[in-house]
């Protein structure tokens, strides 16, 4: 009995003991493992991150419309989601000098260097530039849509005037009837006399009306609220981006 307890005991204290050793510290001084050959991966993935990025700029770049305000509104937007790609690649090339290669450079990354920072001087100023572009676009683009949706109410709002004109130009008890299902009226509305059921015809277009003016309404509330916080997101972004980009341009001009 005593040989069977102390064997559960020590499986629990090999287990815990175990358990605890997993979650502890691990000493890497004396083991082959070297820093520099993990962080010298990064750079490499920075160059392959900022060539991609490059791709999707051209990508982007060509499918861009003039005189068309959601498209250029589109690509935009597009170039500041492809922008943080670009410096997230960017950094991970600058963490080849944070240790100590800091001084092991050579020529072509020089030229690489030189070049990339008026190359991101000129993505900042656009960046800046595009801010009231993305103001101008999104109003133009706002009252196209709100025309399209006020169009689109003239059209109903006119085929109820024409039916409201129908009923004043003595039409039959049939036709009035044909109206009346046309315009969703129930089997009872339907069987009273014809002063009444046009009654219940103008009360329903009555309602149609204030229906339509409505929705139209809500459209171009809703079509105002979505815009303008895509809109904002990307303005932040441009800010954000452009003074990034800036900055980046400016501590690379301090060292190279």
């Amino acid at each position: 009995m005593n040989n069977i307890r102390e064997s559960i005991n020590f499986f629990f204290f090999s287990l815990v003991e175990n358990f605890i050793k997993f979650f502890s510290r691990v000493d890497l001084e004396n083991s082959s493992l070297n820093s520099g050959d993990v962080t010298g991966l990064l750079p490499i993935i920075g160059y392959a991150l900022v060539i991609m990025s490059f791709i999707d700029f051209i990508s982007v770049a060509s499918d861009f419309k003039l005189q068309n305000f959601e498209s250029e509104l589109n690509s935009i937007s597009a170039l500041t989601e492809h922008s943080w790609i670009f410096l997230i690649g960017l950094g991970f090339i600058f963490t080849r000098y944070f240790s100590e290669n800091q001084y092991d450079i050579r020529y072509p990354e020089i030229i690489f260097q030189r070049i990339i920072r008026w190359v991101i001087l000129l993505m900042g100023v656009a960046f800046f530039l595009a801010i009231p572009l993305v103001f101008v676009n999104t109003g133009r683009l706002l009252k196209s849509v709100n025309n399209q949706i006020v169009q689109q109410q003239k059209v109903n709002l006119e085929q109820i005037a024409q039916i409201e004109k129908g009923l004043n130009s003595g039409l039959t008890t049939a036709q009035i009837q044909l109206i009346g299902r046309n315009i969703n009226l129930t089997p009872e509305e339907l069987k009273l006399p014809e002063p009444q059921i046009k009654d219940s015809i103008k009360r329903n277009l009555l309602i149609a009306k204030t229906r339509i003016t409505e929705a139209a309404n809500q459209a171009k509330r809703q079509q105002f609220r979505s815009r303008w916080k895509n809109s904002s997101r990307t303005i932040i972004a441009l800010l954000i981006l452009g003074f990034t980009f800036v900055i980046v341009w400016f501590k690379i001009g301090q060292v190279f």
